[in-house]
């Protein structure tokens, strides 16, 4: 395993410290929208536990992994003040590596599992739309259960597998293994935005002359917004794996995990408050439409929308007739 120097390893755990700065606020935030009311500091009465419990798996994946990194910096410190920069640090226990590719690729796997989940809900939960994501996670999760395999038998057999003949980078982690490991996560982060995308636009087609449409633009730029953040650091982490720069992959990696974090609350953040200020409209406004994405059978037939109980996707839109009825409403109250 080939050791940076303890200037860069320093400089990758303050960035990857800084990052999970950054990802454990919005944490808080993402929180706070999952679980507190809007009409008081009370919790909600409807939780949806299985995104809390996800939301909360990332999380630990995203401190243990920090850890790792934090456990290796302090003690190649505390070897050269001990011993002394003349001899050299050939690093720390080799459980620390396999612990932090495991926390990595967990990281990945639970936020592409949401990710499918959330494709099966909006195209009313038809298990074709999820052939192609679920092949990719699932390939995805063989190369984790692989890249274990080899990291630990690669303790006691330094020319097991790969390690001997690979032409990728191999110095943290089996990178003959992760390379298709990122690869696949990449085509599924692409091909599930892609598709919800796809289907938001179509229903803001289907509604284009009511003001529902405004809030489906928003629903794609959310999806827009997240999805870019996440693929852009998974296609990074694919690229980096084929250099041969070990200060890359490790500055890299670092900023990795908390990333997908970020990416992950960001999503639900941004939901859970169009949700609200949807609320709100409907306190004040009759005749509020929580309507469910269908196929619809008329073009010009306003029923598109998620259910609002079930999934993280959810939005609220007002009826045209309601919108009509809060203009003549505020006009009244004017005059």
């Amino acid at each position: 395993m080939t050791i940076i120097p303890l200037p860069r390893s320093i400089a990758v755990t303050f960035t990857g410290a800084f990052a999970f700065g950054l990802y454990f606020a919005t944490l808080l935030v993402c929180l706070r929208w999952l679980l507190i009311a809007d009409d008081g500091w009370r919790l909600k009465p409807k939780i949806r536990w299985n995104i809390l419990f996800i939301t909360f798996l990332i999380f630990a994946c995203n401190v243990v992994y920090l850890s790792m990194t934090v456990r290796g910096v302090v003690e190649k410190a505390q070897h050269f003040i001990t011993v002394g920069p003349g001899v050299p640090y050939n690093g720390g226990p080799q459980w620390e590596s396999i612990v932090s590719c495991t926390m990595a690729n967990s990281n990945v796997l639970l936020a592409d599992m949401v990710l499918i989940y959330r494709v099966w809900v909006i195209y009313e939960r038809q298990y074709v739309f999820i052939i192609f994501p679920l092949f990719f996670w699932l390939a995805g999760f063989v190369c984790t259960v692989l890249q274990i395999y080899l990291q630990i038998a690669h303790l006691s057999n330094p020319n097991i597998g790969p390690y001997a003949w690979a032409t990728v980078e191999m110095s943290f982690g089996p990178g003959i293994v992760l390379l298709p490991f990122w690869i696949s996560t990449v085509l599924l982060n692409a091909y599930s935005s892609m598709m919800l995308i796809r289907r938001i636009y179509q229903a803001a087609e289907e509604t284009k002359h009511s003001g529902s449409v405004k809030h489906l633009h928003l629903a794609i730029r959310i999806v827009a917004e997240s999805g870019l953040l996440y693929f852009s650091i998974t296609f990074a982490h694919l690229l980096v794996w084929f250099g041969k720069e070990e200060f890359a992959v490790s500055m890299i990696s670092v900023l990795n995990a908390p990333i997908i974090g970020v990416a992950f609350n960001w999503f639900l953040i941004r939901f859970e408050k169009s949700k609200a200020e949807a609320a709100a409209r409907e306190a004040n406004v009759p005749d509020m439409s929580a309507m469910q994405f269908t196929r619809s059978t008329n073009a010009r037939q306003d029923k598109t929308t998620i259910d609002t109980s079930s999934t993280d996707t959810a939005l609220v839109f007002i009826a045209p007739e309601a919108e009509k009825l809060a203009a003549q409403e505020k006009e009244k109250s004017l005059a």
